[in-house]
């Protein structure tokens, strides 16, 4: 059989094909190389800084002090630890200052508190004390000792400037409207004359209970005009 042609343009096609492919794996074969050439390096370099801070540790660690550098160190917290229990001692001073004075507190505290119950009792028995000072000689009010109104002056015959307490005075008036027969039982009936002098109409009538009333009527009189001739 004759030979089969080749047609050229085919045969080219296939050559081109063929060389794109290798170069295409090529490409990929140096990419992967690269790839793997970066990731090394930085591998590399990572374990190298690791590796320069342990050396640096490890000098560090290592570093060895000389005699007089140890010395230098131990006196130097020496003195701080000193320092330290000064600042201690000073406080534990303060604490016992203050504890002290606490207690001192407390103390006086506790003296007054037991002294409340005897203080009331005092309190109580000084009012209570007082109290009948006051009821016993009272020179207030009706009690006390002063000038005579002169219509009783005249009715009761009182030296003008005789100073009397008011029972006094109630009971010299009581005798008086005794003696002159005025007293009706418990009630005082007035003549046309004592009437006439206290200012009222003849029979008025002063019930027991209104003695206290028709004195003090009179004192208030007296009063009232004293103060007018005064102003």
């Amino acid at each position: 059989m004759p030979p089969k042609k080749v047609n050229k343009s085919d045969a080219n096609k296939n050559e081109e094909e063929i060389k794109s492919d290798s170069d295409t794996e090529i490409e990929e074969s140096d990419v992967e190389e690269s790839d793997v050439e970066e990731s090394d390096v930085e591998e590399s370099d990572v374990e190298e800084s690791d590796l320069e801070d342990k050396d640096k540790k490890k000098k560090e660690k290592t570093k060895k002090l000389t005699f007089d550098e140890l010395l230098l160190e131990i006196n130097n917290i020496s003195d701080l630890e000193v320092n330290l229990e000064n600042e201690i001692l000073e406080l534990e001073k303060l604490l016992n200052t203050k504890n002290k004075s606490k207690s001192l507190f407390r103390k006086n505290k506790n003296k007054l508190i037991a002294l409340l119950p005897k203080a009331h009792i005092d309190d109580i028995n000084k009012v209570i004390k007082n109290k009948k000072k006051r009821t016993s000689n009272n020179k207030n009010g009706i009690l006390r000792e002063q000038p005579v109104p002169p219509i009783l002056q005249k009715f009761l015959n009182i030296p003008e400037n005789a100073l009397l307490m008011r029972p006094k005075v109630f009971s010299l008036l009581n005798n008086k409207f005794k003696e002159l027969g005025l007293k009706k039982g418990q009630e005082t009936i007035l003549d046309k004359k004592t009437a006439k002098l206290f200012e009222l109409n003849e029979g008025h009538v002063i019930k027991f209970t209104e003695c206290q009333k028709f004195l003090a009527d009179i004192y208030e009189k007296s009063n009232s005009k004293t103060n007018e001739v005064t102003l």
